[in-house]
């Protein structure tokens, strides 16, 4: 008996790795607010804002589009498949050496 419930645990956790693994960044779409009401999603994760990690330090990028990226690639790495309440916004902050840097932020969700 106890073989047996090992066999599904191993199977149940190798169904969920392959689907973790099939999901890719450019399968993570990126919802504004007004296309999905709260109950309509489950979250996964709010993005660079859950760890410990910004109040030492948070990502930045050359621009917008490179930050939603990498959102895109976390999200699906978590098993997502949608990002919600994303922006990004410009900083100029002391290491910066002049050019503008981008901070990105969004909440991964599973859309059904």
């Amino acid at each position: 008996m106890e073989k047996r419930i090992a066999a599904i645990g191993v199977a149940a956790l190798a169904a969920v790795l392959c689907g973790c693994a099939t999901l890719k960044a450019e399968d993570v779409r990126v919802y504004t607010p007004a296309q999905l009401k709260q109950g309509e999603y489950e979250p996964v994760a709010r993005l660079w804002v859950e760890t410990w990690r910004p109040k030492i330090w948070v990502p930045t990028y050359s621009s917008p589009g490179d930050g939603i990226a990498a959102l895109q690639d976390k999200a699906a790495a978590l098993g997502a498949n949608g990002l919600i309440n994303v922006d990004c916004y410009g900083n100029r902050g002391l290491f910066s050496l002049g050019s503008e840097s981008f901070t990105c932020y969004g909440k991964a969700i599973k859309v059904p």
